[in-house]
């Protein structure tokens, strides 16, 4: 009994924190409320993972959470480093901007210094 308070609560602690930290569009606060009733209904009727473990003929329920988590850690690797990549272009974009920009500074900067200055007598 206590390990499904400690597993309720550790769901309810995590789920607040990813809305709170992220604070995303509603679709995703709906995904992260769903994977927390889910949780919750596996941590409280574990039975329930066993049955569809034999319905897919996978032989326990641990099992299958097991292969679906290596499944959801492989999709999220893939969603990050896809992110970053975008990422890493932005930068990248924005460093060319900026060093055009600087450049271009500079070549007016030494136009005007090259030129000679009217004196006034």
């Amino acid at each position: 009994m206590a390990i499904r308070v400690i597993l309720i609560g550790g769901l309810v602690i995590l789920t607040l924190v990813c809305l709170l930290a992220l604070k995303s569009r509603l679709a995703t606060r709906l995904f992260v409320a769903a994977q927390l009733l889910l949780g919750i209904g596996l941590v409280l009727f574990p039975e329930t993972t066993n049955r569809l473990a034999t319905l897919v003929g996978v032989g326990r329920g641990t099992d299958l959470l097991f292969y679906i988590m290596v499944l959801v850690g492989y999709a999220v690797a893939l969603v990050v480093l896809a992110k970053f990549r975008h990422l890493e272009r932005q930068i990248t974009e924005i460093a060319r901007q900026v060093a055009l920009q600087n450049a271009k500074a500079t070549l007016v900067d030494s136009r005007e210094s090259s030129q000679p200055s009217a004196k006034q007598d």
